[in-house]
């Protein structure tokens, strides 16, 4: 290949397009970000880091059920809402959403909880070394 023929090439490649592939391409590790934070952390508040405690209640049902946190809320009890994570690739952002009714109908309006999708500062740094890794490969790929 003459370097003409590369410049071409370059010239082609669209970077949005590179960008969301790489973004689809790590969408599993970027949601597993957002569940580790919730499950292992207890962040309800991506924007704070805050955590939320359970009830008294609800700490004895989940050690009756073995359940491995009591001290923070996880928003994890069967997996339901955890599994369906979904994450919406816009022009201008990234957005983590979940198709789970619970988080639709309560969740997401609960003050508590309206801010539990997304990633902490700390997880966003992160993001933005596997998106970079991501992108060079993308880009080897192209050229």
């Amino acid at each position: 290949m003459t370097i003409s023929e590369k410049i071409l090439r370059l010239k082609a490649i669209n970077l949005s397009i590179l960008f969301d592939n790489s973004i689809k391409h790590l969408e599993k590790d970027i949601l597993d970000m957002n569940r580790d934070q919730m499950y292992e952390d207890g962040i309800m508040n991506v924007k704070t880091e805050k955590t939320e405690r359970y009830s008294p209640a609800t700490i004895r049902s989940k050690k009756r059920a073995s359940f491995p946190f009591t001290d923070h809320v996880t928003l994890k009890w069967e997996g339901d809402f955890h599994g369906s994570l979904k994450l919406l690739i816009f022009a201008e952002k990234i957005v983590i959403s979940s198709t789970n009714l619970t988080w639709a109908n309560w969740l997401e309006t609960n003050k508590r909880f309206a801010n539990a999708l997304g990633l902490t500062e700390d997880n966003i740094k992160k993001l933005r070394d596997l998106v970079r890794k991501e992108f060079i490969i993308q880009m080897e790929n192209l050229i």
